[in-house]
């Protein structure tokens, strides 16, 4: 490799690793737990994605322009995903229409790493071109279930699903190993894709959060929603539930989203008769999220739907930051987050996601209950974390790296 070296790599690069994900590596915490744990293993991982300004991660660090925004770019995406519907050709073409694909392949391609870690479908796309011509070995961590991803957007179905299920189905069949975020999804997409063995199950738990300190309980109580601020996630419901609560509780939203979508939330929160009781936080930065929520908060919700595959087998950051966090929880009943839940005995799940639905599970919060429930997340904080979850991660690098 040192021959042969390209311009732009740094000495550190020794070939081994290269981390892809069309991403904002700056909040992307999956993301940077693998640079980290690459680098823990004695390699200098190359990473192209996404990053702000100041995005350090000791690091050989790519960084692509921002996603498309402009009301033309937009025009052009659609252009490109929508001849989908012709079949796989087509859909490849729109793929590899966009320039930004086409470049992050040439740095593949010059690098020539022995691994490329894929993170998400576009990404894997990229690999498998970057595995044709070079012979790269690919681990593909589909974070969540693409195919799926947003089936409750009419728009979304039409357009975008045959853009993705054909292109995920042919790099799938590419990739020498497959992870996810949870068991559920490993399961689901094993079954779509008749996969050889059943993907990984490497839960978003953080990294290795300090216990919290032993707090009491106010009560009312502080209810924390924190995460990306988006449509289909029960936030329209949550505010609404708000002026219905028999114990006038305090509801927080900490989190970033799209700029007219959070508006409408705030408009929502300010004409309802508990707007004194709901307060919009700016978001924390990934680093000090979990201690955000331990200072701010007595219990974590989340109450999304749960109408599709990606949403019934969710398992989000934000149950294991809540619970690092020692709160107590309260979601909706989704298969894997019932099973941490009950697991660790941290909290209550919702007999649905309706306003009724979250007046009922909030007024199930009692003060005994609440804090013997933070109490238990404090504990399962203590297990819940990186070092322990990535082993199985980790062993199967070292063996792709190895083979």
């Amino acid at each position: 490799m040192a021959e042969s070296r390209v311009s732009w790599l740094t000495p550190q690069w020794d070939g081994q690793v290269a981390i892809l994900s069309f991403s904002n590596l700056s909040w992307d915490r999956r993301v940077q737990r693998q640079c980290k744990l690459v680098t823990d293993m004695g390699h200098a991982p190359l990473v192209i994605g996404y990053a702000d300004s100041g995005f350090q991660m000791g690091v050989q660090c790519v960084k692509q322009p921002s996603p498309e925004a402009t009301l033309l770019q937009r025009i052009g995406r659609l252009a490109r995903q929508l001849p989908a519907h012709m079949g796989p050709m087509a859909a490849r073409l729109g793929f590899w229409a966009d320039p930004n694909k086409r470049a992050t392949l040439r740095l593949l391609c010059e690098a020539r790493p022995r691994l490329i870690i894929a993170n998400d479908w576009p990404a894997l796309v990229v690999a498998a071109a970057a595995k044709a011509a070079t012979g790269s070995r690919i681990h593909y961590d589909s974070h969540e279930f693409a195919t799926a991803e947003f089936d409750n957007r009419r728009w979304w179905r039409l357009v975008y699903k045959p853009f993705v299920s054909h292109l995920e189905r042919e790099g799938i069949a590419a990739a020498d190993s497959v992870s996810t975020v949870g068991v559920g999804l490993a399961v689901a997409l094993g079954e779509l894709y008749a996969l050889p063995s059943r993907p990984l199950a490497i839960r978003n738990v953080p990294d290795d959060p300090t216990p919290p300190m032993p707090s009491e309980t106010p009560w009312p109580l502080r209810l924390i929603y924190h995460g990306i601020v988006m449509p289909h996630r029960g936030l329209e419901e949550l505010i609404d539930s708000a002026a219905l609560w028999t114990t006038p509780h305090v509801l927080l939203i900490r989190g970033q989203g799209e700029k007219g979508y959070v508006a409408q939330l705030k408009s929502r929160a300010a004409t309802s008769s508990a707007a004194d009781r709901i307060h919009f936080l700016a978001p924390a930065p990934p680093s000090e999220v979990i201690a955000a929520a331990a200072r701010d908060a007595d219990v974590g919700v989340f109450f999304p739907p749960l109408e599709t595959v990606q949403q019934r087998y969710m398992l989000p950051n934000k149950l294991f930051e809540y619970i690092g966090a020692g709160l107590a929880i309260a979601v909706s009943a989704a298969p894997d987050m019932v099973d941490i839940v009950k697991q660790y005995d941290v909290g209550l799940i919702s007999g649905g996601w309706t306003v009724a639905d979250i007046v009922e599970a909030v007024d199930r919060l009692t003060p005994v209950d609440v804090e013997r429930w933070k109490a238990a997340s404090a504990l399962a904080a203590a297990e819940l974390r990186w070092p322990q979850e990535s082993a199985p991660f980790k062993a199967r690098i070292a063996q792709l790296l190895a083979g």
